[in-house]
């Protein structure tokens, strides 16, 4: 009886033992290879470190694998950009700029440092510019047709300059962290700030068939953690050195150190100004990352056997400007590999919420009401690796290389060239039933890129910059006639599609005149284009903006 008892007992033991095996083994694999156990916050920094790994990592391997066999691989590409141009009240002329596109193919001997790009500005079937870019070695030039058969080029003396944006990945790519030193950023700064940080600042969402975990950060904790980690760096010489390597792959003459630290800090906390809550949030689908979203910018990654596409969002906060970016492979595992890239900028200077006629009712035609402003870009490229491709040089007896003539040869040289395109746009505008001011790609570019996202009403440098440069093409002593009337075509169009942004005035010989479109008609009758003047900028003492333009006839 005793020895049937103690075998039961021995049964109900291994029982027990192979039930606590197997729920350990259970709750191992939905640990490991689920995420049913773990918490928000794992969960968060868990995809989070996706961004970063090199396998199975959010940048596709197969992609980072076709950017580098570009730069060691011969190849051969050709492609087109279309464009689509909507501005309220200048329909008529952006018809003729619809229209326009560019073909353009080429050769890339990345063996022997050769490239040759073939490019034609298509403004209709019958109208076009087409032009050659080639470089070899540190020789680039450009030939077309119209101003004659040899190329204009200049020499680089910095032969590896021209290598210099490739070189520039390549050491970066080459700055590495040892495992030391990955343990101590994970100590310094995951360990001791980022992962104290409360589990409630960690949430969980669902959009679709994607699960996201965001992190929300008021603005006073998301000030906190930033001062929190450069109090960290500026004790960390390592990852100081490190930043700087970087900083000088990039060709950046800047250096961090303690002292920046401390003014990086003061200004985070007397000029840093948010007034909304931080939220980062990462999205998982069959627990690879596959969304990242900060505030209003979003990246999305879609991939399969044959296609990797990335989708690159962003806005204003006020919507009043938007952005959106598709990039999509396609190919990639094989020798013929096409690129699309979707470009769009929507801007409506109201501020108002931008939607679609169709949704308020609102007539596409009644400008009074439709303030938006929309520019998009299409643009196809079809790449073929090639074992060689054939570059011819560039040298003395196909090309005029300016460096090796005196400064009257290239100012005399690069003036008839200016007269000669001058006299061929005249033709191809006539050609297309315009005045030769009216060169219909003046509307592809937005006169002013603004910041997408930010403070709306203010102005960083990049954005003046912007904004003063294609003003400040026209500054010179000896302007020609032909060229000031450029120039007063570039107010017009600036202060018809410039929302925020205008050139209030124009002093024409001492005659001040007010920027009307009458005005602009009757200062162009008033110019001879064979004359020569004197062209001049005044620009605001707060903002930094031209407002105003002085012209004198020499």
């Amino acid at each position: 009886m005793g020895q049937k008892k103690n075998k039961t007992i021995r049964i109900i033991i291994i029982v027990l033992l192979v039930s606590i095996l197997l729920l350990g083994g259970i709750m191992a694999y939905l640990y490991v290879f689920t995420d049913i156990l773990k918490s928000n916050k794992q969960l968060f920094f868990q995809y989070t470190s996706q961004i970063v790994q090199n396998e199975d990592g959010f940048i596709d391997k197969q992609v980072m694998q076709y950017i580098e066999k570009k730069k060691s691989t011969s190849y051969e590409n050709e492609g087109n950009i279309s464009f689509n141009i909507t501005i309220p009240t200048l329909e008529e002329k952006l018809e003729l700029t619809n229209n326009v596109n560019v073909d353009f193919s080429g050769k890339i001997d990345a063996n022997n440092a050769k490239e040759e790009r073939q490019i034609s500005i298509n403004y209709s079937d019958n109208v076009k510019f087409p032009f050659t870019y080639r470089r070899s070695d540190n020789i680039m030039g450009i030939q077309t047709q119209y101003i004659g058969n040899n190329f204009v080029a200049i020499r680089n003396d910095n032969e590896n300059s021209e290598y210099e944006a490739i070189n520039r990945i390549s050491e970066i790519q080459n700055i590495q962290f040892s495992n030391e030193e990955i343990q101590n950023l994970k100590t310094r700064y995951f360990d001791n700030i980022l992962k104290n940080l409360e589990d409630s600042k960690f949430s969980k969402i669902i959009e679709g068939d994607l699960t996201g975990y965001k992190l929300t950060l008021s603005a006073e904790e998301f000030k906190n953690i930033c001062v929190q980690i450069l109090d960290s760096l500026k004790t960390d010489e390592n990852t100081i050195s490190k930043i700087n390597e970087i900083l000088n792959a990039l060709g950046l003459s800047s250096k961090i150190d303690a002292e920046q630290i401390d003014e990086m800090i003061q200004n985070i906390n007397t000029d840093l100004d948010i007034n909304h809550d931080i939220e980062f949030t990462v999205f998982e689908k069959e627990k690879m990352l596959t969304r990242i979203s900060f505030g209003s910018i979003v990246i999305n990654k879609e991939e399969n056997q044959e296609d990797v596409s990335y989708t690159i969002s962003a806005n204003r906060a006020d919507e009043s400007e938007k952005m959106s970016l598709n990039i999509k492979y396609t190919g990639l595992q094989s020798d013929t590999i096409n690129e699309n890239y979707e470009l769009e900028f929507v801007i409506d200077h109201t501020g108002n919420i931008i939607e679609e006629p169709e949704k308020t009712g609102t007539n596409e035609n009644d400008h009074s009401q439709n303030t938006t402003m929309r520019y998009q870009y299409t643009i196809s490229n079809n790449v073929q690796f090639k074992d060689n491709v054939e570059i011819e040089n560039l040298t003395s007896e196909n090309a005029v290389i300016l460096n090796d003539k005196d400064d009257a040869y290239v100012t005399n040289l690069m003036s008839a060239i200016e007269q000669r395109i001058i006299e061929v746009n005249k033709v191809q505008m006539e050609e297309l039933g315009v005045s030769e001011d009216e060169n219909p790609i003046q509307f592809i570019i937005p006169s002013s890129l603004l910041t997408i996202v930010g403070n709306p009403t203010q102005l960083n440098e990049n954005e003046v910059n912007a904004f003063n440069e294609k003003f400040e093409l026209y500054q010179s002593t000896n302007t020609k006639g032909a060229t000031v009337k450029g120039l007063l075509t570039t107010i017009q169009n600036n202060n018809e599609t410039e929302g925020n942004h205008q050139i209030e005035e124009i002093n024409m010989d001492g005659e001040e005149y007010e920027v009307t479109e009458q005005n602009i008609t009757y200062l162009k009758s008033t110019i001879n284009v064979d004359d020569a003047y004197r062209v001049e900028f005044e620009k605001d003492s707060n903002t930094g903006l031209i407002y105003r333009a002085v012209i004198n006839k020499r």
